[in-house]
């Protein structure tokens, strides 16, 4: 649009202001195209598996809501029987979500783990005292009660529901697809922990280090450390994150 001066009718238009972003925002930016495109290609791939996931949670999840929520005998196993037939919908509607939705939000979940500001370690600071009193008192407690029971007591194991059994094998069942996840996609996952750290680093140095100098020689550190954390990071990866990931889910269908 092109502003003449003998048109005082004509409007003007303002130019927005677009704050300059900083090295770590920029780079934050970048990594979260870079793992978001990793996640979706590794869902894609993996379509499978993930339809085998949302179908050992339904099984347990529509039998926990119907056991929860139907105390009639005759129509709880009738709604069972509508939930069994109803299994291949709602396995094509929820992969549709998490193929959609999925990628964003564990990005997001992942870089505001690593993302660590000032406020933010004073909160978990001060949280980690009040949680550290708790436990002390707690253990206190604990001691004094034991002091106080001397007579030995038979521990009772009581009968396993349905549901329970249920969630024994859905455990076993989730937990082993994203072990086999991981070992068939080791290289998408050392691929996002390459992300994370070069973004945690930069912001983590930023924050610690103020003196230029020492701040280059710490970024050349971090960046000839890369190798040896990615190994590190992915052998934790690797033995924590199914269980964490399977109670996790499970804990989502429990009602």
């Amino acid at each position: 649009m092109v502003l003449s001066r003998n048109n005082p009718k004509q409007t003007v238009q303002v130019a927005k202001y677009v704050p300059k972003l900083s090295e770590v925002k920029r780079l934050e930016i970048e990594q979260k195209r870079n793992i978001t495109l990793l996640v979706e290609n590794l869902m894609e791939r993996e379509a499978a598996t993930f339809k085998m996931i949302i179908d050992c949670l339904y099984d347990l999840g529509s039998l926990n809501l119907i056991n929860k929520k139907v105390p009639l005998g005759f129509l709880k196993s009738l709604i069972k029987f509508i939930a069994r037939l109803a299994k291949t919908l709602f396995r094509g509607i929820a992969f549709y979500w998490v193929v959609n939705n999925t990628p964003e939000l564990i990005t997001n979940w992942l870089i505001n783990k690593i993302m660590i500001s000032s406020n933010t370690q004073k909160k978990t600071s001060q949280a980690a005292r009040k949680s550290s009193k708790i436990v002390k008192s707690k253990k206190v407690k604990q001691k004094k009660k034991k002091q106080k029971k001397s007579a030995t007591v038979v521990k009772y194991f009581p009968k396993l529901s349905e549901t329970q059994k249920l969630e024994i094998e859905q455990k076993k069942n989730v937990m082993l697809l994203v072990e086999n996840l991981m070992e068939r996609e080791e290289a998408t996952f050392k691929m996002i922990i390459d992300c994370l750290y070069d973004v945690g680093s930069v912001n983590l140095i930023n924050q610690k280090v103020g003196m230029r100098p020492l701040n280059r020689v710490m970024r050349l550190i971090a960046r000839l450390s890369k190798p040896s954390f990615r190994a590190i990071a992915f052998y934790w990866v690797k033995r924590n994150t199914p269980e964490l990931i399977t109670d996790w889910l499970l804990g989502k269908v429990r009602f």
